[in-house]
């Protein structure tokens, strides 16, 4: 800010400095020039928070109140594995009444994989995607992905089914069959993958707004089906970003969608801060801010969940001071350490596993697996599925003992995954592991580090979030070519 023009010597730290009249006409053009600019500056970030304020004349149509996603989680409040989670209120009170969410994830988000996620403060759980037209059509897939002893076990409540397509035929006929047993059913608006352009579902039918807007209106007010109908999106693609140039959102067609939905019926959204064009070494950081933005329009509305970007309990809260959101949903980070929603690895405890150790859990796993088993109705492809666990829960210990992880690839029984935790515990005797010391490492291979010294070029590479990715072309989703469907 210039204070005063003067032709008399002005002096800055020893220095003296003299400002002709040719110089003093310069500087009141530029300071004029400022001055316009910092009004332009102003003008569009007023007109920036009248777009995204809230707007009270948006209105859900869903027969479910507001808060019917609260009520829920206080319906189960009192279940005896989520003591933690309650201990930790009065340390982190942010936490309070939020979803801590398991993200649906084609053959990861499997049953015995959900219950593991529960014993460690997850209080709701996604299924893994459930095709609609498969469903409605063949029952060898309807038993293989739902019919777990003929009913949704008391024990993985609340839980949401996710469907993917757009024929409001077979997305009703197939909410119809499984309603009863769930405590709402979610619409694929994510998956990014070719397969999902071609089934007319995912990140795709976002770009069919109306298609879209019809079948999420058709399931609430026309089939009237008995539970919350909620949507997974992304954000929309720029203009230019449909045209191959850059990977840019466009926040307020995204917007202008999203309220779309709601006013259709949408009970939720569950936002995942990218575009389907920000994949591979394009991912980037998940867009909290953009989230944001959506729970400031809409958020009086209908419950917002947000996904991306979820490494610890750490970045849970800070997510949620961020966005405003009603939960977070984690995908990769619970897929490798299903114990993320615990205060372990925080700062809190000066970033040491303090929770369970990766081969405490795998065990776990491998004992609810033999359980439930993952391909008797469990939302799994059987021992295909329990291999995928392996893999990222072991990660480090595998890459150690390469002999060991081709026990694990090539695996057809439990008695070898038993004889792989034998393997590694032996090892880790003979070589001291300490628990303390273990850190997410399949989950960071991908990972933006948030250094603020940090140019923007010289981040190595992107994190990839796997929720809608994992929903790509696997023969697990439709059935292999043995299977009798």
């Amino acid at each position: 800010e210039i204070i005063m023009i003067t032709n008399t010597p002005l002096t800055t730290n020893n220095v003296s400095i003299i400002i002709d009249d040719s110089q003093e006409q310069n500087l009141e053009e530029q300071q004029k020039k400022m001055n316009i600019e910092n009004k332009s500056m102003n003008d569009a970030f007023d007109t920036e928070n009248d777009a995204t304020k809230c707007n009270p004349n948006v209105k859900s149509t869903s027969p479910f109140h507001r808060e019917w996603l609260k009520d829920l989680l206080q319906k189960h409040q009192d279940d005896e594995r989520l003591k933690p989670y309650r201990n930790l209120l009065s340390t982190y009170p942010i936490l309070e009444n939020k979803a801590l969410v398991c993200a649906p994830m084609v053959d990861q988000s499997d049953l015995p994989f959900r219950l593991l996620c529960r014993r460690y403060n997850t209080n709701l759980c996604f299924t893994p995607m459930i095709h609609a037209k498969m469903f409605a059509q063949k029952p060898g897939y309807r038993k293989k992905f739902w019919d777990y002893m003929h009913s949704v076990q008391p024990e993985d409540r609340p839980l949401i089914a996710q469907l993917c397509g757009s024929d409001k035929g077979y997305l009703t006929q197939c909410i119809e069959t499984i309603q009863d047993d769930v405590d709402g059913v979610d619409l694929n608006c994510g998956c990014p993958q070719s397969i999902a352009k071609r089934g007319n579902y995912g990140a795709f039918l976002l770009e069919k707004g109306d298609l879209l807007e019809e079948v999420v209106h058709h399931l609430v007010h026309v089939a009237k089906v008995k539970c919350p109908v909620s949507v997974k999106v992304r954000l929309l693609p720029t203009v230019d970003t449909l045209r191959g140039e850059g990977v840019e959102s466009d926040i307020d067609q995204s917007l202008k969608l999203y309220t779309r939905l709601v006013e259709a019926g949408a009970a939720m959204l569950t936002i995942h801060g990218r575009n389907r064009f920000n994949k591979l070494h394009l991912t980037g950081r998940a867009n909290w801010e953009a989230i944001r933005t959506v729970v400031d329009r809409l958020g009086h509305a209908i419950p917002i969940i947000t996904n991306g970007n979820i490494a610890s309990l750490d970045e849970v809260r800070e997510c949620l001071e961020v966005t405003r959101a009603d939960g977070v949903m984690s995908s990769e980070g619970l897929l490798e350490y299903p114990a993320l929603f615990t205060e372990t690895g925080t700062c809190t405890v000066e970033n040491k596993r303090t929770g369970p150790g990766r081969l405490a859990l795998t065990k776990e796993y491998i004992r609810l697996c033999q359980q439930y088993p993952p391909e008797k109705g469990g939302q799994g492809n059987g021992v295909k599925c329990v291999r995928a666990h392996i893999h990222r829960f072991l990660r480090p210990d595998l890459q150690e003992q390469p002999t060991v992880r081709d026990l694990v690839t090539y695996a057809q029984d439990y008695e070898t995954f038993w004889e792989v935790i034998a393997k590694i515990e032996k090892h880790r005797e003979e070589n001291g592991h300490v628990i303390e010391d273990e850190n997410l490492s399949w989950y960071m291979r991908h990972r933006i580090r948030k250094e603020k010294q940090i140019q923007p070029e010289a981040i190595e590479s992107k994190r990839i979030e796997l929720d809608e990715d994992a929903a790509a072309c696997r023969t697990s989703l439709f059935g292999g070519e043995d299977e009798d469907y």
